[in-house]
């Protein structure tokens, strides 16, 4: 993990290929991580979540997800568009609405939505 600043803003992003998550008390202490660093939120990249994060029948989003909900943590995903499809693709659809959650195709995309107000 490494902490970035930008406008501002400081958020904990994951490297491209590390698992960073694997479970829900990975999730904590990235949470933990967050709060020692001031940091409004994570982003995240495919190879840092679980491989059943994204089968929406395991749970795992959705515990995942609440945990950094109910610290007020923003987390932005980046996938590839291919990545995004079936119930995750209509999950992800509805989840960008929000301001918890949301998924891009870029990192551009992810900085400028964490470090906005």
């Amino acid at each position: 993990m490494q902490v970035n600043k930008t406008n501002g803003k400081t958020f904990i992003e994951g490297t491209l290929i590390q698992v960073l998550i694997k479970n829900e008390r990975d999730a904590v202490d990235v949470i933990g991580f967050c709060g020692e660093h001031e940091a409004i939120g994570v982003l995240l990249y495919l190879k840092n979540l679980p491989e059943d994060f994204f089968d929406l029948n395991s749970g795992q989003l959705g515990t995942i997800i609440q945990k950094f909900v109910t610290y007020y943590l923003k987390v932005a995903l980046v996938l590839s568009p291919e990545f995004v499809k079936s119930r995750f693709k209509k999950f992800a659809a509805e989840s960008n609405r929000g301001n918890h959650f949301r998924t891009f195709y870029n990192r551009v995309d992810a900085v400028e939505w964490l470090a906005k107000n």
